[in-house]
């Protein structure tokens, strides 16, 4: 707790304000960075306004608490927590087979807006802790998750994409002649950094025997307009 010791960061100053404002930012768009990157519905600069608004709400509370020598500091900051649940709510998707979908980015919506809750206290160590365990939580667990379930199944859920509707429709005919059923398919144009368009599709198949990711790869991710696979 070496910086909440330091009297000039200890208090709303300056100084003080200008650091919690940046590691708002920081931290909230780091976590939000990985969310992007795995196509989520609440990305970078959600989970970066999310943080930044939550340490804001906090510091209101401390201000106004130090100016009219209330002691009540948490009013504010306490509306912040049951007020995040409405904007993690419209994150959590339910498809056609009743999988429910966006429960992490949900949970790490009301994460970040807590930790913006600690920084806009001043409680730094709790928050720099606190982020790194959000952050195995979110991205480095992710791998031993991947090992929990890299056994066989007759399920996959993939993310592809494809350089033209064509290919997306190749794909799919190609998977129902080998006996697949397209259980769901979710699809969104998006656009490179070269501004040339791609088709990106969240695909669940249902194949007739037990696969694993790799042999999934081999099969389909030779084919023609094939760009990227994942699974998810």
């Amino acid at each position: 707790m070496i910086l909440e010791q330091i009297p000039l960061l200890s208090e709303l100053t300056l100084p003080s304000i200008i650091l919690r404002t940046f590691l708002a930012m920081l931290l909230g768009g780091i976590l939000g960075y990985e969310r992007e990157k795995r196509h989520r519905p609440a990305g970078f600069r959600t989970y970066l306004v999310v943080c930044l608004g939550s340490t804001l709400a906090m510091m209101v509370g401390l201000f106004i608490s130090n100016t009219t020598g209330t002691s009540d500091a948490g009013r504010i900051p306490a509306q912040v927590i049951s007020g995040i649940g409405f904007l993690g709510a419209g994150t959590i998707l339910v498809t056609r087979q009743n999988q429910v979908r966006g429960l992490t980015t949900a949970a790490g919506l009301w994460s970040v807006a807590c930790l913006g809750l600690a920084l806009g206290a001043g409680f730094y160590t709790g928050a720099l802790v606190s982020f790194a365990a959000i952050w195995i939580s979110i991205k480095l667990l992710r791998i031993v998750d991947r090992h929990l379930h890299a056994g066989n199944s007759d399920f996959a859920a993939l993310r592809v994409e494809f350089s033209t509707m064509g290919d997306m429709s190749n794909f799919i005919s190609f998977a129902k002649q080998r006996g697949c059923v397209v259980e769901n398919l979710e699809m969104t144009r998006i656009k490179n950094s070269d501004d040339t368009a791609v088709i990106s599709a969240v695909i669940t198949l249902r194949f007739n025997k037990t696969v694993t990711f790799p042999q999934i790869v081999e099969i389909y991710g030779n084919l023609e307009g094939v760009l990227m696979m994942e699974t998810l």
